[in-house]
């Protein structure tokens, strides 16, 4: 009898092992530093990065946007949808148990035609219970799957918080460089324009063609063109930074005007195996691959044999009053035992589902990883690069300002002529320019480098929100 039962519990233990999960976990390689290096004064990131620019109203507008972004809120409650989930998975592993009851009544003619009639009256109530054996840990798999989805839900929460977050500074950054180039071609128009005023005077007194006058005025008429584009991907800006903060574009506005009053923060990149904790994207994908692993154990266990454990109890009378008296209450007790014997292959089918499925998470964890190291080395690479670009548009922009008064000055003094003065203008309008948009560029790159490094997400998993919230307004 003891080699019996040695024998059943060994049968147990290996049929409970052959239900676990047991997929292999991708084998993740991390590079031991970056290729690329940002500046020795470089700070780490934390949390609230963008207050290194520097700017009250952008800290404002950072606020609001966790507040009041639709993004945010639709991933709220995509939150509270997976926690519903999750505690629905978790309601397997308790017993289910329904109440009962009902009344009736009957009546029946005692002689024909006599129209005499006798009645019965009958109550009932009784309680249901029912409790399927996770033997096999199919319920406790399903729940920890869904757990695992509901912590992917919350990592998906943090992705948006941080995409939001860096979307709202950059599109603030697109407003100010708007402004700038177009305060910078407003003034390039007030010099251009004094120079022609000069040219109008000379052709007067005929000492000036036609043709530099048509030239000036030609070149004077394509500055003034470049404002409409300008002040379009102004508004475009500020709308796209007002649907960010949840607000309608209809007069809304900032008040900054120069990306010049901003501080350019310098972000370390730390090391790479620490990337792996810090970006919630891949957090994400680590906890779908988790639930993956615990699907291909459900479809394993639900190839094995299930039990079912039942009980039953209640009570009847004639009579309500004596409906809960002694002798009115009857139950039973009974367990059942199922095992699929032929199911046209479909047990088999799902569970090679499952493990395709986590195949494809696996492999999407991979690349995710890879994706995130290609991401930050391509950002420190920007980081260096523009800053480096943006010294030369400096001197570039120096150097053609000094060129056109230069030039300027010589034609008023008739050292050279009109066409020297046009090129020397041309050359300094577009290193203006180039200069305005190296300086967007460094700012951009700063921005890439911290969602690249996880938008200065610490690696904590905030608890899910109370189920209250789905009452609640949003």
């Amino acid at each position: 009898m003891m080699n019996k039962l040695r024998f059943s519990a060994s049968i147990f233990v290996f049929l409970s092992l052959g239900a676990c999960a047991s997929m292999n976990a991708p084998d993740i390689s991390t590079p031991p530093a970056w290729q690329s290096q940002v500046a020795e004064n470089a700070a780490p990131l934390d949390a609230l990065w963008w207050q290194r620019f520097q700017s009250a109203e952008l800290n404002r507008l950072v606020t609001e946007a966790v507040i009041s972004n639709y993004d945010l809120k639709i991933a709220f409650s995509r939150v509270l949808q997976s926690e519903a989930s999750a505690i629905a998975a978790g309601a397997a592993l308790y017993p289910s148990v329904a109440a009962s009851g009902s009344v009736s009544h009957s009546e029946r003619q005692l002689t024909a035609g006599s129209g005499s009639y006798f009645g019965s009256t009958g109550f009932s109530a009784g309680l249901q219970a029912s409790y399927q054996l996770d033997v096999f840990g199919a319920a406790r798999n399903s729940a920890a799957a869904a757990t695992q989805r509901l912590n992917a839900s919350l990592y998906s929460r943090e992705t948006v918080t941080t995409t939001v977050i860096a979307s709202v500074v950059s599109t603030y950054l697109q407003v100010l460089s708007a402004r700038e180039r177009q305060q910078l071609t407003t003034d390039r128009l007030k010099n251009a324009d004094a120079i022609l005023k000069l040219l109008e005077i000379q052709r007067r007194i005929g000492t000036l063609s036609d043709l530099e006058l048509a030239q000036q005025r030609a070149a004077l008429a394509n500055q003034r063109a470049a404002l409409p584009a300008l002040r379009v991907a102004e508004r475009q800006a500020l709308d796209a930074l007002a649907l960010l903060l949840g607000r309608n574009p209809q007069g809304f506005d900032v008040e900054g005007r120069s990306l010049s009053d901003l501080a350019l923060p310098v972000i370390a990149a730390g090391i790479p195996s620490t990337l792996l904790e810090r970006r919630p994207d891949l957090r994400q994908a680590q906890a779908n691959l988790k639930a993956a692993n615990l699907d291909v154990a459900v479809a394993q266990a639900a190839r094995l044999p299930g039990i079912q454990l039942t009980a039953s109890g209640g009570t009847a009378s004639a009579a309500l009053s004596d409906l809960f008296s002694t002798g009115t209450f009857a139950y039973s007790f009974g367990g059942s035992v199922a095992q699929t014997i032929f199911a046209g292959g479909r047990l088999l089918a799902q569970e090679q589902g499952t493990r395709a499925r986590y195949g494809e998470a696996a492999l999407t964890y991979e690349k995710a990883v890879i994706s995130a190291f290609s991401d930050v080395e391509n950002a420190l690479t920007a980081v260096t690069e523009n800053g480096l670009q943006y010294d030369l548009a400096v001197e570039a922009s120096t150097q053609s300002d000094l060129a056109y008064r230069l030039a300027e000055l010589r034609y008023r003094n008739g050292v050279v002529d009109f066409q020297t003065v046009l090129n020397a203008q041309n050359a300094a309008f577009s290193s203006q320019e180039s200069l305005v948009q190296n300086k967007l560029s460094r700012f951009s790159a700063v921005i890439g480098l911290t969602l690249a490094l996880g938008g200065g997400w610490d690696g904590t998993l905030v608890d899910a929100p109370s189920m209250q919230a789905v009452y609640d307004p949003l």
